[in-house]
């Protein structure tokens, strides 16, 4: 971004203009009715997906994430129940993650109702399973407009952990909205405790839509528009919506993250950046320890495609797979385990 524009508004909250009540469920309303809506897909629909290897490569991400940050609390204290705050959950995608990284207790907290109840549901099928699992509250509220702490059944919990994935940056709608966020995120967190999330990257996103004289991004599977006028208006650091298309998973309206003023507000609401990266660093910088989960989680695909199959993407985004197995000096790795270019391009707009 410009930093001519960086600061084109001041912290001050009584300097941001107020929103009317009406215009500002609004955008809330689009975002809670489209996850409300969104289907619930099979295993078998799941795999035939345009972008499987993408969801699983951000899910190789989260779980490292996970179990990262459970180990960094557990190394403190081995013996320590372990209690989690999973804000903006949707449908509990990481329900089986908070298992793995043996969680005691967890709340579920998102804006759509009916994802907070899918979400109840796939709890209840696992506990049916597995029999022995943490205990689970299930909160539907807007984690960026009300105080969720009046909303548990504890209201002294203490969290060891808060996870946001790709929700965070739906409260940068307005300078209240982030600092309700940020506050639900950390009034409740032990000392000591870590919250981690991941959110779409602010540079990447703008320096792809300037781009186009139309303010585009687009590839096969996404589509990205800045919807606010940047040559006259600069960057806002609140409000700066862009709409987002990813085939099957999002279509509604995003806002930018300036990360600076992300870390500026965090840190007001007692929360010291210690750790950031985008996900093409941290893949490099996590690899080794967790190469083994890769294949599990089936996050590559094999390139060419193996006999009766056929590659996710068009050939021609697969130009880097073909250029490597011509340059092997082995000559006996005939196949190359890799992503899409275009799944690649959404993946590395995540941080």
């Amino acid at each position: 971004m410009n930093e001519d524009n960086k600061l084109k508004r001041t912290l001050n909250e009584e300097d941001e203009p107020e929103i009317p009540a009406k215009k500002a469920s609004n955008h809330a309303n689009i975002v809670a009715n489209h996850y409300n809506h969104l289907e619930q897909k099979g295993l078998r629909e799941r795999f035939n997906s345009p972008i499987l290897y993408l969801r699983n490569f951000n899910n190789w991400v989260k779980s490292v994430l996970i179990q990262e940050y459970s180990d960094k609390v557990r190394e403190k204290n081995y013996l320590r129940s372990l209690r989690v705050l999973d804000i903006c959950c949707g449908k509990g995608g990481d329900l089986s993650k908070w298992q793995k990284a043996r969680a005691d207790h967890v709340v579920f907290a998102d804006i759509a109702e009916v994802s907070v109840q899918q979400c109840r549901e796939r709890y209840d099928d696992m506990y049916r399973r597995f029999g022995r699992l943490f205990t689970a509250e299930f909160i539907a509220a807007d984690c960026s407009r009300d105080t969720l702490r009046d909303k548990y059944k504890d209201p002294s919990i203490k969290y060891d952990l808060v996870s946001c994935q790709f929700g965070l940056h739906y409260s940068f709608e307005s300078l209240k909205q982030a600092r309700r966020m940020l506050l639900n995120i950390s009034e409740c967190l032990k000392p000591g405790g870590y919250f981690f999330g991941t959110i779409p990257d602010a540079y990447e996103i703008v320096s792809r839509c300037k781009k186009s004289p139309e303010n585009l991004f687009e590839n096969r599977i996404c589509n990205i528009k800045l919807m606010f006028d940047s040559e006259k208006d600069g960057f806002p650091l609140f409000g700066a919506k862009y709409d987002f298309h990813l085939e099957g998973v999002v279509d509604c309206p995003e806002f930018l993250v300036y990360f600076d003023m992300f870390t500026k507000l965090a840190l007001e609401c007692g929360l010291e950046l210690v750790y950031k990266a985008g996900f093409s660093d941290f893949y490099k910088e996590h690899l080794e320890k967790y190469k083994d989960l890769l294949p599990k989680i089936k996050c590559f695909e094999n390139y060419p495609a193996p006999p009766g199959r056929e590659l996710i993407g068009d050939e021609l985004e697969y130009e880097h797979a073909k250029k490597y197995i011509e340059n092997v000096s082995d000559k006996s790795k005939k196949d190359y385990l890799t992503m899409s270019k275009s799944e690649w391009e959404v993946a590395s707009e995540s941080s």
